[in-house]
């Protein structure tokens, strides 16, 4: 696999998440390609990431400021590739100065987000060759886009394979947004009830964003102060706590339908789930055994679930959703990689 990437050229567009862009960068680089990576936003403070969401166009001035640098800095380097993922800030007039530049490039965009909540990449997706979504139902909505879920990275295989006890039955850790906060304290009173332990890390990105939306925000306004983390986890405190708990909650938007990095990440690691997203069905990673579909509005724990064996997945079916697979599909539209395969036998 690795001759189809060695020496290519690559530039990265991506929003910050989680330290996810990192992991994308570092294993194509593994692969042997170059990668200049630069972050889609022009900055990453409190301000601009609250106009990004509120009005782009207060920031058209400083996003001009930062693309132009960006193209100025990279008209030379000849790229392979131009990869943008999510495409919440960059424009049409942005994407168009890139590839009179770099005119032998393939333009790539994958979306984590569904279009709903990220209405630039609306805006953007008919400017690039490929584009990638997590999201099946606005794959199956535009037919310019293709369907391709998101990915665990090694971290997680390598949790999969740790043995440690398991003293917490059911984690959570995630961002409060939407109703999140509200279905989880449905959840909290049923494990009370039933006498199971549990952990949930609500995080949350600002104080300062915090009690902005407070002004206006009911459910925001029902979280108490100390309910609310602002310190992103590192990956290896997620992997230490993923592998003391036997069965791990998440609850996607209201409006979404493609599995969340998390829901990938608890396959990645062999751990059961408990979702709010019954769309997970309709994915060849369902297994009624390892993953408990609840409602949001009346959720209801079973302790049999919780505690009853984990059933691993078919090998194929788990490299599937391995980062190393999801890159070999978005860049060369290959469903499995060689590397895949060549551990699946």
């Amino acid at each position: 696999m690795n001759a189809l990437y060695r020496g290519k050229k690559i530039l990265m567009i991506s929003a910050s998440f989680f330290g996810y862009e990192k992991e994308i960068r570092q294993k194509l680089e593994s692969f042997g390609c170059e990668v200049d990576y630069f972050d889609e936003r022009p900055e990453n403070d409190f301000l601009t990431k609250s106009l990004i969401r509120v009005n782009r166009k207060l920031l058209a001035p400083k996003n001009n400021a930062y693309y132009n640098n960006i193209i100025e800095k990279t008209k030379h380097r000849n790229y392979d590739f131009i990869f943008v993922i999510k495409g919440e800030v960059i424009s049409n007039v942005h994407i168009e100065r890139l590839r009179q530049a770099h005119k032998q490039a393939k333009f790539i965009l994958y979306l984590w987000d569904a279009l709903n909540y990220s209405p630039n990449s609306k805006v953007i997706k008919n400017s690039f060759d490929a584009v990638y979504t997590f999201d099946k139902s606005d794959a199956e909505q535009y037919g310019d886009m293709q369907f391709r879920p998101l990915f665990f990275i090694d971290e997680y295989r390598k949790s999969a394979e740790t043995k440690v006890i398991q003293d917490i039955d059911v984690l959570f850790i995630g961002t409060v947004h939407t109703d999140r906060f509200s279905v989880l304290k449905r959840i909290e009173r049923q494990l009370k009830e039933k006498n199971l332990n549990f952990y949930f890390y609500h995080y949350y990105p600002s104080k300062k964003l915090y009690y902005l939306k407070r002004l206006g925000d009911r459910d925001i306004r029902k979280y108490g102060k100390a309910e609310l983390k602002y310190d992103k986890l590192s990956k290896e405190e997620i992997t230490q706590l993923f592998n003391r708990s036997r069965v791990i909650a998440d609850i996607e938007r209201p409006k979404q339908n493609g599995l969340t990095m998390r829901t990938i990440e608890v396959f990645g690691a062999h751990k059961k789930l408990i979702t709010t997203n019954e769309s997970i069905k309709n994915y060849d990673l369902y297994n009624a055994e390892n993953m408990s579909i609840i409602d949001r509005h009346a959720p209801v724990i079973d302790p049999l679930f919780i505690y009853q064996e984990y059933v691993k997945p078919p090998e194929e079916v788990y490299e599937k959703y391995s980062l190393d697979d999801w890159l070999h599909e978005i860049f060369f539209g290959k469903k499995h990689s060689i590397h895949s395969m060549m551990r699946v036998k």
